[in-house]
């Protein structure tokens, strides 16, 4: 067999990725002391784990491959969750994590927005790069100040933006773009005239992008990152991932041109009659 044969009989690179891919992960206590947790007390005595986790205020499980949102109930005052690059498909048992005021559910397989009503402290949310198709306004948090949907299907849906902002009174940021009060008056939305209250709504929003946050009595240095380091870090890798399965295709594609640039140019010498009169070689 030919290498350009042999090469052909081999399975795409992303159909080889895909079905090497891990088992589901479910959320449980070793994954969480894992991820969030030095070794001397993840591997501790156990009433000690427990404490430790109690107190936790940051919980990273991204990229674990995570199938379901469940266990989280074994938490204490979270305000940061970030569950990013899962296998995620439903939003759900977030009912625990009444502190909770930023998540991050980008690159998941969500197709719909729901229980999240409750989470009347969620300032930030990423659902980007997901598939949501249809959109509740009234199924979101009205305490959001930051909401990007980028990637999904509902984005492109008429008066999508428009009915946000008619749902959304605190919103800052939709999808990258700031919130103007010129777009929330031409969107219906009742803004008020006082000149005191615009100036300082405008420095909410130029410091939820560039410097410390401070809602109520709490400052959240984790809001310095919104747009930089999740969001578009969360785009930049589903890019590069989708620009090197372009490039093993074309690869693909050019081997087998090759190919079948060699294939053609056999059956031509062998089909073409010798300039003597006699049959070709390759025919006989």
């Amino acid at each position: 067999m030919s290498s350009f044969d042999d090469y052909l009989q081999r399975e795409d690179p992303w159909q080889q990725e895909q079905q090497a891919a891990p088992k589901p992960v479910h959320i449980n206590l070793s994954l969480i002391a894992k991820r969030n947790l030095p070794a001397s007390i993840a591997d501790g005595p156990h009433d000690e784990l427990i404490a430790a986790i109690m107190k936790l205020t940051h919980v990273r499980l991204d990229r674990e491959n995570i199938a379901d949102i469940d266990n989280l109930e074994m938490l204490g005052p979270v305000t940061n969750v970030y569950l990013q690059q899962n296998q995620i498909k439903q939003i759900e048992n977030l009912d625990s994590l009444m502190t909770l005021r930023f998540l991050t559910l980008a690159g998941n397989q969500i197709d719909k927005i729901q229980n999240m009503r409750m989470l009347d402290e969620l300032k930030f949310l990423d659902l980007s790069e997901n598939k949501i198709e249809s959109l509740d306004p009234d199924e979101l948090p009205k305490s959001l100040m930051i909401l990007n949907l980028t990637g999904n299907p509902c984005t492109h849906v008429i008066n999508y933006r428009t009915s946000l902002l008619k749902a959304l009174p605190n919103l800052q940021q939709l999808d990258l773009v700031e919130v103007t009060r010129q777009e929330r008056l031409e969107a219906g939305c009742e803004v008020s005239d006082t000149s005191d209250e615009e100036e300082e709504e405008e420095g909410e929003g130029e410091e939820m992008m560039g410097g410390p946050v401070v809602f109520g009595q709490d400052g959240d240095d984790d809001f310095l990152q919104l747009s930089a380091d999740i969001i578009l870090e969360s785009q930049s890798r589903t890019q590069q991932y989708m620009a090197l399965h372009e490039h093993h295709m074309d690869e693909i594609e050019e081997v087998r041109a090759q190919s079948q640039l060699t294939m053609n140019t056999g059956r031509s010498l062998k089909d073409s009659p010798r300039s003597d009169g006699s049959e070709s070689k390759l025919s006989r």
